[in-house]
């Protein structure tokens, strides 16, 4: 803490010594500052009462300070702010007040991509990726976790799993504990549904020939299922390294859906997916009635990859948007490509289509290029990257301001559908998936 910074906080605590002080200012301000030099010397062992907690509150605000995509804060005073709270770290305690505190402080920034992941955020994702599959994928809709995807033949199709089933534990953690620890984590509200999800998926990861247990219900009338599921060896797709990231599995679905439409899934925007998303695109033939991209569940990648996506659905360039940075923009220029499909085209998103997906879903919206299908996304759209700081906490921070070509912002409200549609539990136990059957349904109407 400057001098400054002690001042307004003794001037605060101890009001009545400093009229005194007022008083005599003018008298002699050489004496005066003596005097305060002296006095403020014995405040420290207020002041400073967790150094280490000083630590974590001094590198998050230094981190914004520095880093901020706006260097005017969008007209706030971050010099003050940081003084302000950082005069409450003596009326708080160590653990949630701590937490609470870093969180309003952020918060004042009035933005949605900013948070602070306490200790808590580590016991998200205990496990790293060691090669194990377990063939099974899930999606939070509704509060349960409902599994939509099972891989024929895979291990938990052998070990009993089927579509449709809500899992209820993963080798003896309950996913409602998984759920209230996502909310405890520091993660802002709008990927609260992602980070679950993805906790519970993070309980199967480990190396193959590892067992894990998983208890499902089965359905309505609420039969309990023990599956072991034993991990294989995965043979597919993996991501290079980037940045925060480390090699992770990348997977595509592509196939030709009942009445000729063409549907496209892929998890994420990176470039190892790239070509076999293109190779897909340009080999879609007349008899194709249209395409189905489906992004749910993609927490998004390589922000220029929507371009690229969008560059084989168009026959005309246009302008997706802008990153404004801390020193210039980036604009999102959208060029057509060779053997475009011009189709009718629908996409598909849910509350864990997250950064890419979300800029790629408003613009094939706002220029009529897709009907938008399935739940708003999460509302998460700016670039942010994950600072580690001190005593195992992170903060994450946005790097730059997303703007649409129409001047709107997704932002903290995320990409509202053309048509919003639940999975349905029920007909996902009979295969069919209810997002899906609508898509298709508007695409046969368009032909």
């Amino acid at each position: 803490m400057d001098f400054r910074e002690y001042w307004r906080f003794a001037r605060r605590s101890k009001p009545y010594a400093f009229r005194f002080a007022d008083l005599v200012m003018n008298l002699n301000r050489g004496i005066v500052a003596v005097i305060a030099f002296f006095w403020l010397a014995a405040l420290p062992a207020q002041v400073s009462a967790n150094p280490l907690r000083e630590q974590v509150f001094d590198a998050v605000w230094s981190e914004i300070w520095e880093n901020y995509y706006d260097s005017d804060f969008g007209g706030k005073d971050w010099e003050a702010i940081g003084v302000r709270y950082r005069m409450r770290l003596q009326e708080v305690g160590d653990g949630p007040g701590f937490d609470v505190l870093l969180r309003e402080m952020l918060a004042e920034l009035g933005e949605s991509h900013f948070s602070i992941a306490s200790p808590a955020y580590n016991g998200l994702m205990p496990n790293s990726w060691q090669g194990g599959k377990a063939g099974l994928a899930i999606s939070i809709e509704r509060g349960q976790a409902l599994v939509v995807r099972v891989e024929h033949g895979g291990p938990a199709d052998d070990a009993g799993l089927q579509l449709g089933d809500r899992i209820v534990s993963v080798d003896g953690d309950l996913v409602e504990d998984l759920e209230r620890a996502a909310r405890a984590s520091g993660v802002f509200a709008g990927v609260v549904p992602y980070y679950w999800g993805q906790s519970i998926q993070n309980r199967w990861f480990g190396a193959p020939g590892k067992e894990v247990e998983i208890v499902a219900n089965a359905g309505g009338l609420g039969r309990l299922k023990r599956a072991k599921v034993g991990l294989r060896a995965y043979d597919g797709l993996m991501s290079e390294p980037l940045g925060n990231f480390g090699e992770m599995p990348l997977e595509i679905e592509t196939r030709i859906l009942d009445g000729g439409v063409a549907y496209l899934r892929f998890n994420l925007w990176f470039p190892g997916l790239m070509e076999p998303i293109r190779k897909f695109v340009r080999s879609l033939g007349g008899d194709v009635r249209g395409l189905i991209v489906d992004i749910r569940g993609n927490p998004g990648g390589i922000g220029m990859m929507a371009t690229g996506l969008a560059g084989m659905l168009v026959e005309e360039e246009y302008l997706m948007g802008a990153m404004r940075m801390r020193r210039g923009y980036l604009n999102y220029n959208v060029y057509p490509q060779k053997g475009a499909f011009l189709g009718p085209v629908a996409v598909l998103i849910d509350g864990s289509s997250i950064s890419t997906s979300e800029i790629f879903a408003d613009s094939m919206q706002v220029t009529g290029r897709a009907r938008i299908v399935g739940a708003t996304s999460a509302g998460a759209a700016l670039p942010s990257v994950f600072k580690k700081l001190p005593n195992r906490y992170y903060l994450q921070m946005a790097t730059a301001d997303y703007e649409t070509n129409q001047g709107g912002r997704i932002e903290g409200v995320g990409v509202i559908p053309d048509e919003a549609v639940r999975l349905s539990p029920g007909r996902l136990r009979k295969g069919e998936d209810s997002v899906v059957a609508a898509a298709s349904k508007w695409v046969l109407r368009q032909n």
